[in-house]
């Protein structure tokens, strides 16, 4: 039995020349300096890219902070806490200035005194929770706004790097001569047709007329 050859290997398809590997052999220094100020702009847009992310991060972080405190402030008054830390600090001055300048005080009232004293700070300290939260939202709204019109403003930079890029660009291949015009189009996408209808050779044609004979012929038979 004899082997049969083998194929012959395709041929290696010739690799593009990057555009960097053109400019240098084409050693036109206009088109030299288009490509630094490429580089420059690209680094431009990618520290803004950074930039935008960074931004990005920081406003969700206060979107999430914000809707945080503005649903535990929604379940509280702050208008009547401020009132009640005025109303506490007052009362625990009171007591603390009975407390040092009485001199014919039992060591039960002391106490008392010192116990209530104690209370008074529990409270202000919950008290002055919701009046920091009040106070903070307010910084953190700021912020948001803050964040916002940064990312804006990156993004507006890119996009006008983005144009200067592709000025640049169109430079650059025009200096070297780059002709882009030859692109073949891409291909539109056929369009889907239905079933085709199955076909019929001559002889399928020949075989049904004869059986359409063949029946004609049968049925004048009965009638006779």
């Amino acid at each position: 039995m004899t082997k049969q050859a083998a194929p012959a290997k395709a041929s290696a398809l010739p690799q593009r020349k990057s555009l960097n590997d053109i400019i240098k052999e084409s050693n036109n220094k206009e088109a030299e300096a288009l490509k630094a100020k490429i580089d420059d702009l690209r680094k431009q847009r990618n520290d803004f890219i950074l930039e935008a992310k960074s931004y990005r991060r920081k406003l969700e972080y206060k979107e999430a902070e914000y809707a945080a405190i503005s649903k535990f402030l929604e379940s509280t008054n702050s208008s009547k806490e401020s009132r009640e830390m005025g109303q506490l600090k007052r009362l625990k001055n009171r007591l603390e200035f009975k407390l040092s300048t009485e001199a014919r005080m039992s060591l039960q009232d002391e106490r008392d005194i010192v116990r209530k004293i104690d209370e008074i700070d529990l409270q202000l300290k919950k008290v002055g929770k919701v009046i920091h939260l009040s106070r903070k939202v307010e910084f953190v709204k700021g912020d948001l706004e803050t964040f916002k019109n940064k990312l804006i403003e990156a993004d507006k930079k890119i996009a006008d790097l983005d144009i200067q890029l592709d000025d640049l660009y169109r430079s650059l291949r025009r200096v070297l001569k780059i002709d882009t015009s030859r692109a073949k189009p891409a291909a539109k996408p056929k369009r889907q047709q239905g079933p085709s209808a199955p076909e019929i050779n001559m002889e399928d044609i020949a075989i049904i007329k004869t059986k359409g004979k063949t029946k004609e012929i049968k049925e004048e038979t009965k009638v006779e």
